[in-house]
């Protein structure tokens, strides 16, 4: 048997351990990352409980959120991203998957945390949908653009057929534009001031957007251990007002070299700034080697389009590493007493009808807003 207990930071280590456990040495288990990820987020630290067998005191699992701070058409919300659950081996089926999200939903309740959402992964997808009460909105398009065909053909399918696809070098070949009206430069951590403003005017494009200030991209790109990103700005020849970013990484997907895009965003009066910020990314990405390039984007978003202009396709739902659905769950207000619980059952039934987050065309999304790449 188990007990539910509130998470310290002096749990920290030992909560580190348990996760290097069930997932073995990786980012996800290092105590630097999990400092960062859980204590140091400008929305908040993270709502976790912690599953305690009641003979031994040892860890017997987790269930944690990290607040998120999310605009929308009507106002700031403040939401939480699911990740990191786990049970260990010797406790699984005592309920502690489910036993443990409703004291931490109830915990986000308190601390004025209105909704929580995940990407969870094929085994906890059921948990969430059946148990849990969160709704299915759809999957988030995965969108691949080769770099190097024939190093893809080669990994994939054999060296023989290799030198098939050497005419798809030049039609997936990067290029460099050159255009008298932008400059693409480097963002650091030094040099997001901008970024303010940038936020400020572009904050309205879409109904639902997590928060993209100075402050958010400083711990998401620049804080964070383990993981190296290159961002980069754009704005016109003679001025220092930012018209976008984009944001990419290097790593390793199905053993082959990938540039991830892991957040875009542009002004929507000019869509060319774009392009040559997806190209610059592109040629980091060529410069090291890379031989994939990918990114999660919402089709209904300008920057969807942007990329499929620059030879972005939507992979396959069978060549998917894994499906990228995304699960929402609205939190309820505490009640009173058993009496008013009918009644709030009533309005939020009505309440729901009306959640613009359960239209997942509202939403704008990235690798960015959830924590795997």
């Amino acid at each position: 048997m188990w007990k539910a207990v509130k998470y310290r930071p002096e749990d920290l280590v030992e909560t580190s351990e348990m996760t290097r456990e069930y997932y073995g040495e990786s980012w996800v288990s290092d105590p630097g990352f999990l400092k960062w990820q859980y204590e140091d987020n400008p929305a908040g630290p993270a709502v976790i409980q912690l599953a305690r067998d009641l003979d031994t005191n040892r860890l017997a699992g987790q269930n944690v959120v990290i607040p998120m701070r999310f605009k929308t058409d009507n106002r700031p919300m403040n939401g939480t991203l699911c990740l990191n659950i786990l049970t260990r081996e010797a406790f699984c089926g005592q309920g502690i998957f489910t036993g443990l999200a409703e004291p931490v939903y109830q915990d986000c309740v308190e601390q004025g945390l209105e909704f929580c959402y995940a990407f969870p992964n094929p085994n906890s997808y059921p948990g969430f949908i059946r148990k849990l009460g969160f709704t299915d909105l759809g999957s988030v398009p995965l969108l691949l653009r080769p770099l190097n065909p024939k190093a893809l053909v080669q990994k994939k399918l054999g060296s023989l057929l290799a030198p098939l696809v050497l005419p798809f070098h030049l039609l997936f070949s990067v290029k460099d534009p050159s255009n008298d009206r932008y400059e693409i430069y480097p963002l650091s951590a030094l040099n997001l001031s901008e970024l303010n403003a940038f936020w400020t005017k572009i904050q309205h494009k879409y109904p639902i957007m997590g928060i993209r200030d100075a402050d958010y991209l400083r711990w998401r790109y620049f804080d964070i251990p383990l993981r190296d990103y290159q961002l980069y700005g754009v704005r016109q020849k003679n001025s220092s007002d930012l018209l976008g970013y984009i944001v990419g990484r290097c790593t390793e997907v199905d053993a082959m070299a990938s540039g991830m895009i892991v957040d875009f965003l542009i002004d929507p009066s000019h869509p060319a700034a774009g392009s040559l910020l997806v190209n610059r990314l592109l040629r980091f990405f060529v410069d090291n080697k890379m031989d994939l390039a990918g990114s999660l984007m919402m089709p209904h978003t300008e920057e969807a389009r942007i990329l499929k202009a620059n030879r972005f396709f939507t992979c396959p739902k069978a060549l998917e590493p894994q499906p990228f659905r995304l699960v929402y769950r609205r939190f309820n207000p505490p009640l009173a007493d058993k009496n008013a619980k009918m009644s709030v059952k009533v309005n939020e039934k009505e309440e729901n009808n009306d959640d613009s987050f359960l239209q997942l065309s509202h939403w704008f999304l990235t690798m960015g807003d959830y924590d795997v790449i």
